[in-house]
């Protein structure tokens, strides 16, 4: 195929992912299953044809444009946007966000236009928030703004000055360990990474960004450093803990010392203004409610109680118990190998408790795919594939049987290329 032919089919690449993209976010909200996936399929394939081209030194501008390109608009396809701005109006007004329900507040918010808005919108105005400390930051400098739109604007702006951090780091990674660069595309133009981070307004490229800061710092041998990043990506998401096992194991009683010592009093420093003694047991009684909320949300185990299994307690059991013990063989495993293989580790174990626990949230694919660019897994890039598919929930026009046979299909191709990649590690 000559170089014109080429040139043709990424320019009409680009189109299509550009096209589809701006459509899916700006106009088409959560209820419209059918129209979600005829443009994320179209997106797909406007990004496959994007990043065909070898040695493109353009998808970064292109990438950032698309970015860009949906600074103002209002997230349809969720609305967590609202409890964002909540939070961070709470915080501006001196009010713990992490101590208070909504419907307690309404007394102190109907003067005022702004906040009322937001109260109006919130979908659950009886439960506290459990957004870690880093966020809630993010939340108040996006709450001074004092309007929904610009508070939308600051927020997105956060999100993508992450999102080009993180390109920067996973950069550094790949050429650090001789990778093939253009596997950047595999993120940097991922539709799923574009429409949940930029688009939804999902917080969650905080902590991607930070844990590979991270990683990138503890692969220099600048252990502090990495316990340091280590720590704020703990206080942007409790994942970080499920890290701490392999990280420690693989510094050695030689470096886990520095590690620690960058990780736990930075992680104190950011939670104390949100946390005081008195309340300390309530604040972290609030994280776990909101944790084990998440996990009864998670679609294997709501997938269980729909078999009419009533023990389900024994089964949230069980996969604690898995979880933790997959987590500590990983961690044995790879406690010994070079530094690389650091990342198939990490993604196997985020790749079982999200399986297992988290509810059915496009953005959590993002971590393992993030992760999985320094390792020979495909599973992640499967999995942003068909992550649109869980939007499914989302449309009251959908019989519940079919959800279900879509998504089971789903994870079933799913655990397909997992036992895949799995037999492939244990060849090695």
């Amino acid at each position: 195929m000559s170089k014109e032919q080429n040139r043709t089919k990424e320019f009409g690449g680009q189109i299509l992912l550009f096209a589809s993209i701006f459509i899916l976010v700006y106009f088409v909200p959560t209820n419209n299953f059918v129209e979600e996936i005829i443009l994320f399929v179209i997106a797909w394939i406007g990004f496959w044809l994007t990043r065909q081209r070898k040695n493109n030194s353009n998808f970064f501008g292109f990438g950032l444009l698309l970015r860009i390109s949906l600074l103002i608009s209002t997230p349809l396809l969720s609305q967590d946007y609202v409890r964002f701005l909540w939070d961070g109006y709470l915080s501006f007004e001196g009010i713990n966000p992490l101590y208070s329900k909504p419907s307690e507040l309404f007394h102190l918010v109907e003067d005022n236009n702004f906040a009322l808005s937001l109260y109006e919108k919130i979908s659950n105005k009886d439960s506290y928030s459990t957004y870690f400390p880093l966020k809630q930051w993010a939340f108040y400098f996006a709450a001074l703004t004092k309007s929904e739109l610009g508070g939308i604007i600051v927020l997105r702006v956060i999100i993508i000055v992450f999102d080009i951090a993180t390109y920067v780091v996973l950069k550094q990674i790949l050429q650090r360990y001789n990778i093939d660069k253009n596997k950047l595309a595999l993120y940097w133009l991922n539709p799923i990474v574009i429409i949940e981070l930029t688009g939804n307004l999902n917080t969650e490229g905080m902590f991607i960004c930070l844990l590979l800061t991270s990683l990138l710092s503890l692969s220099k041998m600048k252990d502090i450093k990495g316990g340091f990043f280590l720590s704020l990506s703990f206080c942007s998401t409790i994942f970080s803990l499920f890290f701490l096992p392999l990280l420690l194991l693989k510094g050695g009683k030689y470096r886990w010392s520095k590690f620690l010592i960058g990780f736990i009093p930075f992680s104190a420093l950011i939670f104390i203004p949100f946390i005081n003694r008195d309340q300390l047991e309530i604040y972290f009684s609030h994280l776990g409610q909101g944790f084990i909320t998440d996990i009864n949300s998670s679609y294997f185990l709501s997938l269980i109680h729909s078999l009419e299994y009533n023990k389900i307690e024994i089964v949230f059991l069980f996969c604690c118990l898995l979880v933790g013990m997959i987590t500590l063989i990983i961690s044995w495993k790879y406690r010994y190998r070079n530094r690389k293989v650091l990342f198939t580790g990490l993604t196997l174990i985020i790749s079982i408790i999200l399986l297992l626990f988290m509810p059915l949230k496009p953005v959590y694919i993002i971590i393992p795919l993030a992760l999985s660019l320094c390792t020979k897994l495909s599973f992640p890039l499967i999995w942003t594939s068909i992550g649109f598919l869980f939007y499914c929930y989302s449309d009251d026009s959908i019989p519940m049987e079919l959800k279900n046979s879509i998504v089971i299909s789903a994870f079933l191709l799913l655990l397909g290329f997992l036992c895949k990649d799995l037999k492939m590690l244990f060849k090695r």
